[in-house]
C-alpha cells in the first residue's frame, strides 16, 4: 500500500512543476489599438451625447472597459447654440363693446311751455292774411311741459315786435294748468291799417314777475304773424236791380234730399251756404263779401239756391265771379243758373270750373226772360269727388 501510494503522488508533482514553469514563460503582446479608429469612435460618442442632449435623452456615459487607454485627443470646438427666440402666438381678445356712457339726467325747470299748435292764423306753410282795420283772435295751443302748475297768477305777456292793438298783459288762466296738461291762449288784436307783413312775439310770465317761454332755454318767444291787405269790393259799374249777396239769407237753400240752413254748421256734410268775409280765393286777392256754397260731400253732390220772385226787364243781364276759395286743391264744380218757373226748373246756363288759381266773370243776358216772373236759382254740382270743393260766389246781381 505504501509503494502505490508514494508512484501516485510522484506525477501530481510533475504537473505542479510544469504549471509553475508555464507562469513565467513571456506572454503574447496584445495588438495596439488603430488610433483613426480610437478618434472616429469618440466623435460618435460626442455626436451621439450632443443628439441626446438636444432631444432631452438622459445621456448614458459607456462604461469604460478595464485596461482600455483612451488617446487623448484635440476635438474641435462644439457649436455655439443661439436661441432665436419664437414670436408669442397672438392670442386674440374678445371685442368689447362699450357701454354707451351713463347721461347725466338734465334738472327739468319749474317753468317751461311747449309749442303744440297755432289754432287760429296758421304761419306754418304762408302768411295768413287780414284785412286792414279788423280785429281778430289769436290762438296758441301750449302744454306745460315744466314741474310747476300754472294758475290764475300767471300772465301772457307782449314781448316785442308789433303788438296789434294787443294787451301788455292778461291773464293766462282762470284754473289751473298742471304738468303735462294743454291750454289754448288767445288774444284779441287789430290789423294796422296800412298794408305790409306785421309779427308780435308773446311770452308767459309766472306768479312771482318772471317771464319764461320756449325753447331749450325755457325763454324763447311764441308769434303771430299776418299780412294786412286792403280787400276787392266788387262794386257794379251799372245799376243793380237785384242783389243776390244780399237776398241770401232768405232764400231756400238744399242738397239733393232736404233743406239746408243758411249759416257756417259744425257739420258741413250736408253742404253748406253761407257768407264769407275778408277771404282770400283762387286768384290770390281778398275779397269783402261773397256767398260760399259747399256741395253735399257725396259723389256728385249738390247745393242749391231759390232766390226769390223777379219780373226780368229789358237789358237785364246776370253777373258775378265765380271760382274757390284759395288752396282748393282738386276742386271741380259745376256752376249753373237756373230759374224756376211754375212747378218746372230750368237750367239756364252751366260753367264748368276747376281751381286753376283764377276766377271766372261770367255775363249773360237775361232778354229772353224779359216780362216773366221768374224765381233764379243758384246750384253747385260736384264733379265726381266733392273734396276741395268749396266754391264762392262774388258779387252775383242782376244788372243793366
Amino acid at each position: 500500500m505504501l509503494t502505490i501510494r508514494k508512484h501516485l503522488w510522484i506525477p501530481l508533482i510533475i504537473l505542479i512543476i510544469a504549471l509553475l514553469a508555464a507562469c513565467n514563460l513571456p506572454r503574447t503582446p496584445e495588438p495596439t489599438a488603430d488610433p483613426n479608429l480610437i478618434h472616429t469612435q469618440a466623435a460618435e460618442a460626442v455626436k451621439a451625447t450632443l443628439t441626446a442632449a438636444a432631444m432631452g435623452t438622459p445621456i448614458v456615459v459607456p462604461t469604460q472597459t478595464p485596461g482600455a487607454i483612451l488617446p487623448s485627443a484635440t476635438f474641435p470646438p462644439l457649436p455655439s447654440v443661439t436661441n432665436t427666440p419664437m414670436p408669442p402666438t397672438a392670442t386674440l381678445l374678445p371685442t368689447l363693446t362699450p357701454l354707451p356712457p351713463t347721461s347725466t339726467p338734465i334738472p327739468i325747470p319749474c317753468d317751461w311751455a311747449g309749442f303744440v299748435d297755432d289754432v287760429t292764423y296758421d304761419d306754418t306753410q304762408s302768411t295768413p292774411e287780414v284785412v286792414a282795420g279788423t280785429t281778430f283772435i289769436k290762438t296758441w295751443r301750449l302744454k306745460n311741459i315744466g314741474t310747476c302748475t300754472w294758475t290764475s297768477g300767471y300772465a301772457l305777456v307782449f314781448d316785442k315786435g308789433d303788438a296789434m292793438g294787443g294787451p301788455a298783459s292778461q291773464p293766462l288762466t282762470t284754473g289751473t294748468v298742471a304738468p303735462g296738461q294743454e291750454i289754448d291762449v288767445s288774444v284779441s288784436l287789430k290789423a294796422p291799417a296800412t298794408i305790409g307783413t306785421y309779427q308780435g312775439f308773446w311770452k308767459l310770465r309766472n306768479s312771482a314777475g318772471a317771464t319764461f317761454g320756449l325753447g331749450s332755454s325755457y325763454n324763447a318767444s311764441f308769434w303771430v304773424k299776418v299780412k294786412v291787405v286792403i280787400p276787392i269790393t266788387a262794386t257794379p259799374t251799372s245799376v243793380v236791380y237785384y242783389n243776390f249777396t244780399d237776398k241770401a239769407p232768405s232764400a231756400e237753400w238744399r242738397n239733393g234730399s232736404k233743406l239746408l240752413p243758411w249759416g257756417d254748421p259744425s257739420d258741413d256734410s250736408p253742404g253748406v251756404a253761407t257768407y264769407l268775409e275778408n277771404v282770400k280765393l283762387e286768384d290770390g286777392n281778398t275779397y269783402s263779401k261773397m256767398i260760399a256754397t259747399y256741395p253735399e260731400r257725396i259723389t256728385d253732390g249738390v247745393i242749391t239756391g231759390l232766390f226769390s220772385s223777379y219780373v226780368v226787364q229789358d237789358g237785364d243781364h246776370f253777373q258775378a265771379k265765380i271760382g274757390f276759395r284759395g288752396s282748393c286743391g282738386n276742386g271741380k264744380v259745376k256752376f249753373q243758373l237756373n230759374y224756376k218757373e211754375g212747378d218746372t226748373i230750368i237750367l239756364f246756363r252751366e260753367w264748368t270750373e276747376t281751381c286753376d288759381g283764377k276766377l271766372l266773370d261770367v255775363d249773360v243776358d237775361l232778354s229772353s226772360l224779359k216780362g216773366k216772373t221768374i224765381q233764379f236759382m243758384l246750384a253747385v254740382v260736384a264733379d265726381g269727388s266733392p273734396d276741395d270743393d268749396k266754391a264762392v260766389w262774388v258779387s252775383p246781381r242782376i244788372a243793366k
